[in-house]
């Protein structure tokens, strides 16, 4: 079972905390047979139109609660809605956990809180999780209140993140307003959504500078430092052009997903732990065993991904240090030192980024920034959604953003009378190139594959000038995680170089699992 979204909270206003729990029992019981006048549930199960719904109550001494699940078994999968309410003498407790099960790992979900979260944030009293209130509504804040805003963000004590909107210059999107509604709606619970109309995104950004949102995009501010520009990587950035049009629901989707999945890792308070019972004692010891081995080769993998980026990072230092002496004996010291830090026009967006901030954003600055010598066919981008929102979303951006610049640079090399493919143009350690390591590139299949159902697989759209047709077999690939499982991203390129293009042409970027090998 997959828990998809967690939100958690407290209210110690309310005095009368039992009449609390029964009226939370009466929401569920409403909310669950999808009926404004139903009774509450009593103890046990009720089945219902292949929804199983179950109540079981608690009266102890640790307090006076209700946990009920709505269980319902669809023809894709199976959804789980569980709700716990808990009374004690210092407070009303609330857990909601959703879940899904399926035969299918790689199926797309969509991911949100349900409608009983907000009728459950309308009981008497002011929910809230440590440092941060919880909120049914979007949140307005104008320019007097950019201050107020700034500390909350850089509270130590905030717990939820903050999705922030701000106004499209001029009016130029009418619909970015409702776009906040709507993510907000999904992201109850689980976060605040703030926006921001023109003059408070203006004193927003310059209170914040380059950590803070402009010109209609939206930032999400988890609860981590933001001091210094440095900071920036943490707090993931949508640009408005992302959220318009076609793209607009993907890029939502990623949004909400990110928060849903940092609520999942939500560590349950010990008073309510009261509904879990001896379940850890239950737990299938083999299936623990497994689970650690998992974690385990998880960790070496990264320990030996770490060895990489510092000897990747010991070269490029080598190599600036080199310039930089060369630089100084041709009285130019000050070029170098004048162009080592980026530009302080952060709203500049012809420049090349540094980083991004998934691997879709890599794509977009590719094919933004690399046309000249990198093209990215159409087609390219395949199911991204489950990589550009899970935990190291940042980490593979970055890398896919990297060995896309290592395709452009090695094009442009071979333009300037370089030698080679790909590969030894890597091992000779060139400025931007990737690194040249069976675990990383792989310049040709197996034979068993080349010759097996999976070629299929590697046929992908590749721009007719190369002359091949409107497909062609790729097999090189960038491996831009070892690790990840089915989930691992891969980039397959056709090099003409030496064709009539002179360009890498890029036919697929998506995960491992839909180029399968002869082991999968």
């Amino acid at each position: 079972m997959s828990l998809l979204y967690r939100t958690v909270w407290k209210d110690t206003t309310e005095p009368d905390r039992r009449a609390v729990v029964d009226l939370a029992l009466e929401y569920f019981s409403r909310w669950a047979l999808d009926d404004p006048t139903a009774a509450p549930l009593g103890e046990g199960e009720t089945l219902v139109e292949g929804k199983a719904i179950t109540v079981r109550l608690i009266d102890t001494d640790s307090g006076y609660g209700v946990e009920a699940c709505s269980r319902d078994d669809r023809p894709s999968a199976v959804w789980s809605v569980t709700m716990r309410v808990l009374a004690t003498n210092t407070a009303v407790h609330v857990w909601i956990d959703v879940d899904m099960e399926t035969d299918d790992p790689t199926q797309r979900v969509v991911v949100g809180g349900p409608r009983l979260v907000n009728d459950l944030l309308a009981l008497p009293g002011a929910p809230a999780l440590g440092g941060s209130n919880i909120v049914a509504d979007v949140v307005p804040v104008t320019a007097g209140e950019i201050t107020v805003l700034v500390d909350l963000l850089r509270s130590t004590e905030r717990t939820l993140p903050f999705i922030v909107f701000s106004a499209p210059a001029g009016g130029t999107d009418p619909q970015w307003r409702d776009r906040a509604r709507r993510i907000g709606h999904r992201t109850r619970g689980i976060a605040t959504v703030i926006v921001l109309d023109e003059p408070a995104t203006a004193a927003f950004r310059a209170e914040l500078g380059p950590l803070a949102v402009w010109y209609g995009a939206v930032r999400t501010y988890v609860p981590a430092p933001l001091e210094t520009a440095a900071d920036g990587w943490r707090h993931r950035y949508v640009q408005s052009a992302a959220l318009t049009g076609s793209s607009g629901a993907v890029a939502a989707n990623r949004i909400v997903y990110a928060v849903a999945q940092l609520s999942t890792r939500r560590r349950v308070p010990t008073e309510l732990q009261v509904f879990t019972g001896d379940e850890r004692a239950a737990v299938d010891q083999t299936q623990l065993e497994q689970l650690r081995e998992e974690l385990q080769f998880e960790v070496d993998l990264a320990y030996e991904e770490l060895a990489e980026v510092q000897r990747e990072l010991a070269r490029a230092n080598g190599h600036l240090d080199r310039l930089r002496r060369v630089l100084e004996a041709q009285g130019l010291a000050d070029f170098y030192w004048g162009v080592s830090q980026a530009p302080e026009n952060v709203g500049d967006i012809t420049a090349r980024p540094e980083a991004v901030q998934d691997v879709s954003e890599a794509v977009a600055a590719a094919r933004a920034h690399l046309g000249a010598w990198v093209t990215i066919a159409p087609s390219a981008v395949r199911k991204l959604e489950g990589i550009d929102t899970g935990t190291n979303a940042y980490a593979l951006g970055n890398s896919a953003w990297r060995g896309l610049q290592a395709l452009a640079a090695y094009a442009q090399a071979k333009k300037a009378g370089a030698s080679g493919n790909f590969w030894s143009w890597c091992e000779r350690g060139e400025p931007l190139s990737w690194p040249a390591s069976s675990k990383r590139l792989a310049m040709r299949e197996s034979e068993t594959l080349r010759n097996g159902k999976h070629a299929e697989s590697r046929m992908f759209e590749i721009d007719p000038l190369v002359g091949l047709g409107p497909r062609a077999y790729m097999e090189a690939h960038l491996k831009v995680s070892e690790g990840g499982g089915a989930l691992a991203p891969r980039i397959y390129f056709y090099d003409d170089t030496d064709g009539s293009t002179g360009r890498v042409h890029v036919g697929f970027v998506g995960p491992h699992f839909l180029v399968p090998n002869s082991k999968a």
